[in-house]
């Protein structure tokens, strides 16, 4: 039987094998790997559901349980080349597309790329569009703690309006895309540059 080498067939084409995590795991070493996600465990109520089901990332919703296999992620990452951004295997090179994105989660991917602003008055953009201002233990940087978002917007207080329903659809979704979509390392927090994004949730949300 023809197995396959423990190393590139050409070394000097990817130029950072010698700190590539499979030079570590060929001579021997132990990978210890922990996929880093924070789905949340409670929908919420229905009003604010029904807000969400509204916009382009109301798809996820209806993904249901997801199973995170850490045993084939990690093969994964061993055969992940950060030289190419490209995954190397026995087949040939293979990567995700924006299109793997649109089939899997049912979000659309066509127009113009998407940007926002990384710095701004962070405090005054959550009380327009959250109702409330975190504390300063609650940002850390420009990134907001998901487990403030959780507690604080657990449940709509009585005889609310459309804007407060708004205002906890976008925490939701907030969450949505920190535990889900955009994990960060942290795997706790997510970016507020993708609340100004979410001001009006009437339309498509371009991310």
């Amino acid at each position: 039987m023809e197995h396959i080498g423990s190393g590139p067939i050409n070394p000097s084409i990817p130029t950072l094998q010698k700190n590539h995590v499979s030079t570590n795991i060929w001579n021997g070493g132990e990978v210890t790997f922990r996929a880093r996600y924070n789905f949340w465990q409670n929908l919420p109520p229905a009003p604010v559901l029904e807000v969400i089901h509204n916009t382009t990332l109301g798809h996820i919703l209806d993904s249901g349980t997801i199973e995170i296999n850490n045993h084939l992620i990690t093969a994964l990452v061993e055969r992940w080349r950060p030289d190419t951004h490209t995954f190397h295997l026995p087949v040939g090179e293979w990567t995700i597309t924006l299109e793997d994105v649109a089939y899997q989660l049912g979000l659309p991917i066509n127009g113009a790329p998407v940007t926002s602003i990384t710095s701004g008055n962070w405090e005054m953009i959550c009380h327009k569009l959250l109702g409330t201002i975190p504390t300063d233990k609650q940002i850390i940087g420009q990134r907001i703690q998901m487990s403030w978002l959780d507690s604080t917007f657990a449940a709509l207080p009585p005889h609310v309006d459309d804007v407060v329903i708004e205002q906890h659809a976008r925490a939701f979704i907030l969450r949505m895309i920190g535990g889900f979509l955009m994990p960060d390392t942290s795997g706790s927090r997510v970016h507020l540059m993708y609340l100004p994004l979410l001001e009006d949730l009437s339309t498509d949300i371009p991310i």
